[in-house]
């Protein structure tokens, strides 16, 4: 595995040398734009509109623009400068229970290990968290950007989360129903007993991207000429509720009274 960051992690006078790694792959199909006349594949070429041409990479500098008549050019000794503890380390700023973090706040996830010379700071740090049930809350940046994050024991390693801040999450109130159905006592029965009944053991092996296999066999008969895949049936919208629940019961084996 290939480090995507190099740093320490700190928590209080501790500093810990650390790399980050990606805990995940991409595995989606990658589609790309084509001319519809000519079968050509589209270019995203970097242009520069005044001096009408591409440019190359090292030509191209960032900066933030103030108005349409106004930009600050960042060069990368400004973006090193910023007076960030956050730049080259993983600032661990407290220790949390799991339970209080609102699930929807959590992004992408990275794999942290440590450099020999820091194994056992890193291991008393494993231990302590495991001990104590507790994970770090932490600020790490990382692709211009100050990423809020939560560390935790994983599998002799650290698991690094990156988590939403509170401005970046849409409240939902205007989400909720405006008026609530009426729902029976045997209804709401019947319901739990469904969810119970497809209760199992979650296996996460056991699920696959169906999207992107069905993708891979359209492309494949396409390919070889042959006929293309017809869609799934949509399933229409239940009218009668409960008729559906006992139906929903007797499919999976659960008596109804």
């Amino acid at each position: 595995m290939r480090a995507i960051w190099t740093g320490n992690i700190n928590f209080s006078m501790v500093s810990i040398p650390a790399k980050l790694y990606s805990a995940t792959n991409d595995k989606r199909v990658s589609l790309h734009l084509y001319h519809a006349d000519c079968g050509s594949r589209v270019q995203m070429p970097k242009w520069c509109p005044v001096c009408e041409r591409k440019l190359e990479t090292a030509e191209i500098q960032r900066g933030y623009e103030v108005s349409k008549a106004q930009h600050v050019i960042l060069e990368e000794t400004d973006l090193a400068s910023l007076p960030l503890k956050s730049l080259k380390q993983i600032e661990v700023v407290q220790f949390v229970d799991s339970t209080e973090i609102d699930s929807r706040i959590y992004a992408d996830s990275y794999f942290l290990s440590c450099e020999v010379d820091g194994i056992k700071a890193f291991s008393l740090f494993l231990q302590a968290m495991e001990s104590a049930n507790l994970i770090g809350i932490a600020k790490l940046t990382y692709r211009e950007r100050e990423h809020l994050s939560a560390i935790r024991p994983y599998d002799g390693v650290m698991l690094l989360q990156t988590l939403h801040y509170a401005e970046e999450l849409r409240p939902h109130d205007e989400l909720r129903p405006r008026q609530m159905a009426m729902i029976s006592e045997k209804e709401v029965e019947m319901a739990i007993a469904l969810v119970k009944a497809m209760k199992g053991e979650f296996e996460l092996a056991g699920y696959h991207n169906d999207y992107r296999e069905a993708l891979e066999k359209l492309i494949e008969a396409k390919l070889a000429g042959q006929p293309i895949p017809t869609a799934a049936p949509e399933q229409a919208p239940v009218e009668d509720v409960a008729a559906a629940l006992i139906a929903s019961l007797k499919s999976e084996g659960v008596e109804v009274a």
